[in-house]
């Protein structure tokens, strides 16, 4: 979250308000229009829908009204290109605007990578301007990619995919905004996801709807927000609502944890630089009740490295072992983006912790703040903006072994694989019984078997890793058999990882021993 009011930058992440000023000094990315954004999901899954989505938002038309004239869609495949046309002549002069543009690809082949470019007429000003995926100024326009594939993600039955950390249009200030919550359910749906969490910061939820700097203690965008995941949540899709809560860790820094399913909020502005001097946080970790049977508590992002300035200026900190251990958190998200260098270190922070004998679980997301093709953000407060691939929505997503689309149930359940495309499951067993990732063995000797899935998007597996932990490393079995006899002698853990032939990967979780 990117305060530039007060000249602070904690955070670089959603799609880039560009209106905020000064009282005489206006950003260089500035413009005299509504923000005008185009997106797409990175896929899309013909058995989940016809149309390939494409969202359009436009965002402060109250301040700039334009008419939006016409929409225009290219999709190039290998072989060809279509072109869909859409017609409004439509006044536009909305807080906040989005439709989606449904475009049909029955008749477009499976198992391709498409390019996709997004044009709009507006007319603005008195004069009839084309955008071109988006208005902001100083970043490319280059196409969107979107994966087109004919069967959904290689998940069994009974496997569950989701986003757990996500930020909606109730993230909304100075800086930046997410995308509307009926809107995402309908791009998460077109890339074979299940669920997702709606996550937006407590310091952004007790704003007044109008005012992103003032706080309305009736809570209207919170009450908005819960109401809104919940007309959007049923069986076959399921939208829950929860908040990344600003929190005091045994030190009383201000860490970040995302709260699901809490009907009541949870206050936290210590590190939204809303007012100077003032970032003690105004809960502890330790303050919180037990986590209800239908509730998360899921420490966000403890992997990262705070910066120091945001240490000075915000009383920023990290997550400590006496946090996780006291408050009985074993939910740990620590992969919150797809660029490889967080991802490797995520991954040993997280090995560091098992081979210590902690059981922590690995859960998955991506910050994500509407983003679904590309970030769009402020990379230089007032001077540059920037695109990148890190943080997409349901990029890196948690999967969960479940009898039925339940989340919170499912993730409690302890059965999750996290990764960004293919399936990879196993168990062990001493004869008796199967035991399944997220639980425990009691056994010297057990037999190995595993599953692998995947799909032509993913590739076949390169590289398959049975991970043994031990003392103090861990012991890799590159590319094992399956049916494989393995020694669990002094084994702290075992879990399971893959690479694809096309860059992809997943992750389980560990079996754990039960002594240790």
């Amino acid at each position: 979250m990117l305060e530039i009011h007060n000249f602070t930058i904690p955070l670089l992440l959603g799609y880039a308000e560009v209106h905020y000023h000064l009282k005489w000094l206006f950003p260089k990315y500035f413009i005299d229009q509504p923000e005008i954004i185009f997106d797409c999901p990175i896929r899309c899954i013909k058995s989940r829908t016809q149309d390939l989505p494409i969202l359009l938002i436009i965002k402060d038309s109250h301040k700039f009204p334009i008419k939006l004239l016409a929409a225009n869609v290219l999709i190039k495949s290998k072989e060809n290109e279509k072109k869909y046309k859409f017609s409004f002549d439509e006044t536009i002069n909305d807080k906040y605007y989005s439709k989606i543009l449904n475009c049909n690809i029955e008749d477009i082949e499976s198992e391709q990578n498409l390019n996709i470019t997004c044009t709009a007429s507006v007319e603005i000003n008195g004069g009839i301007i084309e955008i071109v995926q988006d208005n902001y100024k100083g970043i490319s326009k280059q196409s969107f990619n979107c994966f087109l594939s004919k069967d959904t993600l290689p998940y069994p039955d009974n496997w569950y995919a989701g986003e757990p950390h996500y930020h909606s249009i109730y993230t909304n200030d100075q800086v930046e905004f997410g995308a509307d919550i009926s809107s995402t359910k309908i791009l998460a749906k077109a890339m074979g996801l299940d669920w997702f969490f709606v996550t937006d910061h407590s310091y952004d939820l007790d704003d007044k709807e109008d005012n992103c700097t003032q706080n309305d203690p009736n809570l209207p965008k919170w009450e908005k927000m819960k109401k809104d995941c919940k007309q959007n949540d049923d069986a076959d899709f399921r939208v829950i609502a929860g908040e990344e809560v600003s929190i005091g860790n045994h030190k009383k820094e201000n860490v970040h944890m995302l709260v699901i399913n809490n009907p009541k909020f949870i206050e936290g502005w210590g590190d939204s630089a809303e007012i100077w001097f003032k970032n003690k946080p105004q809960n502890l970790i330790s303050d919180l009740p037990k986590a209800k049977e239908d509730q998360l508590y899921i420490a966000a992002h403890p992997a990262e490295d705070v910066p120091f300035m945001q240490k000075l200026t915000l009383r920023r900190g990290k997550w400590y072992e006496k946090d996780f251990t006291d408050n009985k958190i074993n939910l740990l998200q620590i992969i919150n983006s797809a660029d490889p260098q967080d991802l490797e270190k995520s991954i040993e922070f997280w090995k560091a912790k098992l081979l210590a004998g902690e059981k922590y679980l690995l859960i998955a997301g991506n910050d994500a703040h509407g983003n679904f093709n590309s970030m769009r953000q402020i990379s230089q407060p007032f001077l540059k903006l920037f695109k990148s691939k890190k943080q997409v929505f349901g990029n890196y997503h948690t999967i969960f072994h479940y009898k039925e689309n339940s989340p919170i149930a499912g993730i409690k359940n302890g059965r999750i694989l996290v990764g960004n495309g293919p399936f990879l499951d196993f168990y062990i067993s001493n004869g008796n019984e199967k035991i399944y990732i997220g639980m425990e063995f009691d056994t010297s000797f057990a037999i190995l078997k595993y599953v692998f899935k995947t799909n032509i998007e993913f590739g076949e597996a390169t590289k398959l890793v049975l991970y043994l932990g031990k003392e103090e490393k861990e012991e890799e079995i590159i590319n094992p058999k399956n049916y494989l006899k393995i020694n669990l002698d002094k084994v702290k853990y075992v879990r399971m990882s893959v690479v694809t032939k096309n860059g992809y990967k997943a992750f389980t979780n560990p079996i754990f021993n039960s002594k240790i």
